[in-house]
């Protein structure tokens, strides 16, 4: 990793945005870890509550050379904020090419249902958290009801 891109990351992290990007800028400038730059001027962003400035540089750094990791935390990212600007159907098409993607990517599966709540999909929301439940939990007290939870993620509407 660049210097000058560890030292960007240490300034954000210290909560000196403007500083941080401004030395992501220089790298743009310098066309050194563009791509890279970019996501972390949008994190820079979203940290301080700019949600509207980081979609162009969320955008910009998945048009450009990510490693794996870095293009999930960008596809993320990306359909996070979109979602929390109320543009659901767009937020929708990121989030379900990072689920396409990245299918053992659990973290992105509450973000994801939250924006299938938006969109008013329910149903499909809370099947995928009732899954992400029995799936991910330790909680004994919860795991003996597992048999119930995935019969109601199948179909929370059914009655007997």
């Amino acid at each position: 990793m660049d210097d000058n891109l560890e030292v960007a990351i240490q300034l954000r992290e210290q909560g000196q945005f403007k500083e941080s990007r401004n030395v992501l800028h220089a790298l743009i400038d310098a066309k050194q870890d563009i791509a890279q730059a970019h996501l972390h001027i949008a994190w820079s962003y979203d940290s301080q509550g700019f949600e509207r400035e980081a979609v162009e540089h969320y955008e910009l750094a998945l048009s450009g050379e990510l490693s794996l990791e870095d293009r999930f935390d960008a596809l993320l990212g990306l359909a996070s904020t979109l979602r929390s600007l109320g543009q659901y159907q767009k937020a929708l098409t990121f989030f379900e090419q990072a689920v396409s993607e990245y299918p053992s990517a659990k973290q992105i599966l509450p973000f994801y249902s939250m924006c299938l709540y938006n969109l008013g999909r329910h149903k499909q929301a809370i099947t995928i958290l009732l899954n992400l439940l029995i799936e991910e939990t330790d909680n004994q007290a919860i795991l003996n009801y597992q048999s119930a939870i995935k019969i109601y993620a199948q179909d929370i509407d059914k009655t007997w």
